[in-house]
């Protein structure tokens, strides 16, 4: 007994509660990326290096007494492990080492400065990658199980996937800090998450207390230090294992359940429209109209979001989509009015719409400071009691889901590297994820003026006589 606590400590691995729930779920075999999204301090590490002890060397660990874990589940004995750098040598190599029974593997570094390549008694072999290796060094090898310590770069976790292709289940152990978006999008709000076998799970690090958790290590007035050294900006993640980049959000007051609302007609008699326009040579072209009514509020309501589609094929879209509504005005991007090398053309891209085409593009602004302002501004509202105080004055159709998305996505910038601990926090945003964004501030900018039709009996876009606005749930 005293041998094995010495050196065989794994054999006695006991989680907390939130990791014991995890991996029942992973143990099942039902899923095939799992995600234990966590709190620092809650023993991530340690519990991931314990699921591969388990894994490469069966035991009676109730713990870990589940399909996956038992002798001959997968075909093949190859397995990965990734993290940072710095994490996979200062860390995960001692804590294997810690945790692994002593004499039954072995390792070679393999030109690395740490053992890079493990070898069991049982079979079982895998390696230690780190994330700055590029995407195609992890496109080698069928894998059965895939370990990331921290979130991995979207271009590793695609590698990886495809590494799978016997059968395999991938875990990721992360505090979600920055760089963690796309594991929010792919894995905790995918609608099709469990179609997909995704699965998450989260933990705070009240989860670890010793009086407030399950089989607890950590002291409540420690945590309670620990917490009040946090910032804001930290604390959704390293606190209560919470999506960091949610607090890094420009908008953080779009709130989908009041600003995305159903579609309804819109009709001429109405709404004024805008149509806007940000064209990239490399990116999707992003097209936006904008409805704003007499009450001076503002409906996103219609988008193109298209990708090589040659200019005589995106053309008839836009104009089909102006058709539906009472347009009047055309903003462009103030770069395509500048000579148009993308297509190797004398003459701006401008220039070929409004030429060749017959569009009526006009400069929009270049102002995304003051965009951003106006869009935050007219997103506001107030409420108390379950009721609206204030209504906010921008709504968007549900329809438009890449405007959407940018709306949930868009961040501030941040330094890299020394900077972060030597400067301020940069007062600008990323240059990404804002195409729509742009196109609704050059709406916002223009300050179009509702005016009522004149001259002429008011009709909807299809023909018919709409009823009063105000005989509209939606106004009311």
């Amino acid at each position: 007994m005293a041998n094995r606590q010495l050196n065989e400590k794994y054999r006695y691995f006991e989680p907390i509660g939130k990791v014991e729930e995890f991996l029942a779920k992973v143990g099942s075999g039902d899923y095939f990326v799992c995600l234990f999204s966590a709190a620092n301090g809650v023993g991530k590490t340690t519990a991931m290096v314990n699921t591969l002890a388990h894994l490469f060397f069966p035991c009676d660990n109730p713990y870990f007494d589940y399909p996956i874990f038992k002798e001959g589940y997968f075909s093949e004995k190859v397995c990965r492990v990734a993290s940072d750098p710095t994490t996979i040598r200062q860390t995960i190599v001692p804590m294997l080492e810690e945790w692994f029974p002593a004499g039954r593997y072995t390792h070679l570094k393999k030109g690395k400065n740490y053992p890079y390549e493990w070898k069991t008694d049982t079979g079982w072999m895998f390696d230690l990658m780190t994330y700055d290796q590029g995407g195609k060094e992890f496109e080698s090898a069928t894998l059965s199980f895939a370990f990331f310590d921290e979130p991995p770069p979207h271009n590793i976790f695609t590698a990886t996937v495809a590494r799978m292709r016997k059968g395999g289940v991938i875990m990721i152990w992360a505090t979600p800090l920055m760089g963690s978006a796309w594991m929010y999008d792919e894995i905790v709000v995918n609608e099709n998450r469990e179609e997909g076998y995704r699965m998450f799970h989260e933990a705070e690090v009240e989860d670890a207390c010793i009086d407030h958790g399950v089989r607890g290590f950590l002291k409540h007035d420690d945590i309670l230090r620990m917490i009040a050294q946090y910032d804001d900006e930290d604390m959704q993640a390293r606190v209560f294992g919470k999506f960091q980049h949610l607090t890094g959000l420009v908008f953080k007051n779009w709130k989908k359940d009041v600003h995305v609302i159903d579609p309804f007609e819109v009709r001429g008699e109405d709404f004024v429209v805008v149509n806007a326009y940000d064209t990239h040579p490399r990116v999707e072209e992003a097209i936006l109209w904008v409805a704003f009514d007499r009450k001076g509020r503002c409906f996103v309501v219609d988008e193109l979001w298209e990708k090589d589609l040659p200019t005589d094929q995106l053309v008839p879209l836009i104009k089909k989509k102006d058709e539906k509504y009472r347009v009047v005005k055309w903003l462009l991007d103030p770069s395509a009015f500048v000579m148009d090398k993308r297509r190797g053309e004398r003459n701006s891209y401008a220039e070929v719409l409004n030429g060749k085409y017959g569009m009526n593009y006009v400069p929009g602004s270049k102002r995304r400071a003051d965009a951003r302002k106006l869009i935050s501004d007219r997103l506001s509202y107030q409420v108390e009691g379950g009721e609206f105080i204030r209504s906010p004055m921008l709504y968007s159709f549900s329809t438009c889901t890449r405007f959407n998305w940018e709306m949930g996505h868009y961040q501030w910038d941040d330094w890299r590297g020394s900077a972060v601990e030597r400067k301020d926090p940069k007062p600008t945003t990323m240059d990404k994820d804002d195409h729509m964004i742009e196109d609704l501030g050059r709406a916002l900018l223009d300050e179009p003026v509702f005016e009522d039709l004149v001259g002429e009996v008011s009709t909807s876009v299809s023909g018919k006589r709409g009823a009063d606005i105000n005989d509209d749930p939606f106004y009311t």
